[in-house]
């Protein structure tokens, strides 16, 4: 019985770094940093997103701050920028900050695992991967 309920709990403990645990409308409310773009670690910069409980959305985009709104049905997500300052950067930055916002739109599907928040497009492609800071 011991065995039983050892394994049991490594099972529930091991399904809480994914979603099996949280739903993705609640997990992902908070601040999180951009850790990557299509593949492409972000380095030397404040990138990140920030999902509030009403929907919206705000961030940096390794040079700009932006702001919009998001919606989440299942593990389905859409984020839509709204606005943004328009600063210019140095050029690294600025080519960060357009990857992110090329990156955004492309936003359909999110898991967190391992604390990890993943978001991809359509066909699955990772298109930014997040870290609570």
């Amino acid at each position: 019985m011991k065995k039983i309920m050892l394994a049991s709990t490594i099972l529930l403990l091991s399904g809480c770094q994914s979603l099996s645990c949280e739903n993705l409308d609640t997990a992902i409310i908070g601040d999180w940093q951009i850790k990557s773009v299509m593949g492409t670690p972000i380095v030397d910069s404040p990138a990140n997103l920030k999902f509030a409980v009403d929907g919206r959305v705000a961030g940096n985009n390794s040079c700009n701050n932006f702001f919009g709104q998001y919606g989440v049905e299942g593990n389905d997500i859409k984020l839509t920028a709204k606005g943004s300052t328009r600063m210019m950067c140095p050029e690294s930055l600025m080519r960060q900050a357009n990857s992110i916002d090329r990156a955004i739109p492309l936003i359909a599907v999110g898991e967190i695992n391992m604390g990890q928040l993943e978001l991809r497009d359509v066909t699955g492609k990772t298109v930014l991967i997040l870290n609570k800071p």
